[in-house]
């Protein structure tokens, strides 16, 4: 994040696939990707708040919208919480992990055991332990928990041997991967199950989250999923992050396995806080959507279901926004800033408390169980926005107007995808016809972000590879969203002008 939250962590999961079937995609993916500027890193305590506000004109319905922001961050962002750790890796085999991504030259299950070769290669000898099965309609137990010199003289070469062919059972694969555990061996050290696999789950198999629910809340084994080259599932990836500690990310490429596995693994194995939770009140205004977090963002002018969801309360003078376990985030420096990888919520204010002519008065709470020590925390916060900042474009600084941007975005994008959608379904009434005619005015709108946003990171000499990785991202964000728009206008010579 500061400090990442939801199915994103990110990633943190990237919640969307210009590709396939036309996927809605989610603001905490993009968000989770970006960089925020932080002024003062936190160094004390586990989860802190820098918060903001902004006022400015929606470019859907002309409005005037408000904002609050709050950023998370944590003394662990930029360096981890690195402990030791046992794996218990979970390795999809079946036939579809032969096949061969658009991105890649090698087929899936090549990439996995490259992965898995490179995320040995980090572990601390004395420290850490891995075991690994594999899994398809059954599974299988290639080697037990083992220390990083066994892996290496004695299993690593296992890998080589292992073909893909059959279907997939991921309910016997948790098992499997549980029974990989010693539960009764140093019960203070971390333990996780890592599942690598390409298949697309149905998020109604109750017994199978409830497996995963006992381990990760009663056993304390919380389950990582990486889900390689399949269709972004947020239902799937927003019901197992509601679990204590677990997470799920979406592979789209080979280097995605190695930023999480072997880049990031300081970041996405070691939770820093559960049970978090945001609460906010005022007696002069109220809170009409919750934008980040685990939530999904969808268009408010296209779903409307979306105001009795849990991302979008009825308005009221008091919220509890859950955001579950968090985990630090990575940072950079620029001239001596740092700038921190998501963690920005966005909370709608109602906008006719815009108009009231007097102070807006907000009172928030922090509060956690920090992860390692059971410890409960509470952060106290009062913010005001005051009635000559309630104009027009204004933006208390440059991470709540980025945010705003990205949520526009994501929202011009969902847009497009309802729309496809409907003429998937024949639909091509008189009221999608005016939809697709608006779908043209945000071409405007995307070319301003991307411009704005896009490409604008700092430089950087102290971590150029971080960066680089950073642009080449935002590269492929950018040239998937013209492929996308070309897609919908039937563009096939060439994607849109920007």
């Amino acid at each position: 994040m500061g400090s990442s939250v939801g199915p994103s962590m990110s990633a943190n999961s990237s919640n969307y696939n210009y590709y396939s079937e036309f996927s809605l995609v989610s603001f905490n993916g993009f968000i989770n990707e970006n960089y925020f500027s932080v002024k003062i890193q936190e160094k004390n305590l586990y989860q802190n708040l820098d918060i903001s506000h902004a006022i400015t004109r929606n470019i859907f319905n002309y409005s005037q919208d408000g904002y609050l922001g709050l950023q998370l961050k944590s003394k662990f962002d930029g360096v981890g919480k690195r402990e030791p750790i046992d794996l218990s890796i979970a390795l999809d085999i079946s036939g579809s992990m032969f096949c061969t991504d658009e991105y890649d030259t090698k087929n899936r299950l090549t990439l996995a055991k490259e992965a898995l070769k490179k995320l040995v290669s980090i572990m601390n000898e004395n420290d850490d332990r891995m075991s690994l099965i594999t899994f398809n309609q059954k599974s299988s137990k290639i080697f037990g928990l083992s220390k990083k010199s066994e892996i290496e003289s004695n299993q690593l070469s296992k890998l080589d041997n292992i073909k893909a062919g059959g279907g997939t059972n991921l309910l016997d694969a948790i098992i499997e991967a549980m029974d990989n555990l010693n539960l009764n061996d140093n019960k203070e050290k971390n333990k996780r199950i890592v599942v690598i696999t390409d298949a697309y789950y149905d998020d109604t198999n109750e017994e199978l989250f409830n497996l995963i629910k006992i381990n990760a809340e009663e056993t304390h084994i919380p389950v990582t999923v990486l889900a390689i080259s399949s269709e972004s599932n947020v239902a799937l990836a927003d019901k197992l992050c509601h679990f204590r500690g677990c997470n799920y990310f979406t592979v789209t490429k080979s280097s995605d396995l190695d930023n999480y596995l072997v880049q990031n693994f300081n970041y996405i194995f070691f939770p820093i806080t559960y049970e978090t939770k945001l609460i906010i009140s005022s007696q002069n205004a109220k809170i009409i959507k919750c934008i980040g977090g685990d939530s999904t963002v969808l268009d408010e002018a296209i779903n409307k279901k979306n105001d009795n969801q849990e991302d979008a309360p009825a308005p009221q003078g008091k919220i509890e926004f859950n955001l579950g376990t968090c985990f630090p985030s990575k940072m950079m420096k620029y001239n001596g800033i740092n700038y921190s990888q998501g963690g920005l919520i966005l909370l709608k204010i109602d906008p006719e408390d815009l108009k009231k002519n007097e102070d807006l008065k907000f009172d928030i709470s922090l509060e956690y169980i920090q992860y390692d020590n059971n410890a409960k925390s509470c952060q106290n916060y009062n913010y005001i926005i005051k009635k000559e900042e309630k104009t027009e474009d204004y933006f208390k600084n440059e991470n709540i107007q980025k945010g705003i941007a990205l949520y526009y975005f994501v929202n011009a994008l969902n847009m497009l995808v309802e729309s496809e959608k409907e003429k998937k379904n024949n639909k091509n009434d008189k009221k999608n016809k005016e939809k697709d005619m608006k779908m043209l005015e945000t071409r405007q709108v995307v070319k301003e972000y991307l411009d704005n946003n896009f490409g604008t990171e700092p430089d950087t000499t102290e971590n150029k590879k971080l960066l680089n990785n950073y642009y080449k991202l935002i590269e492929e964000r950018y040239n998937g969203f013209k492929k996308l728009i070309a897609i919908f206008y039937n563009l096939n010579a060439a994607p849109p002008a920007f």
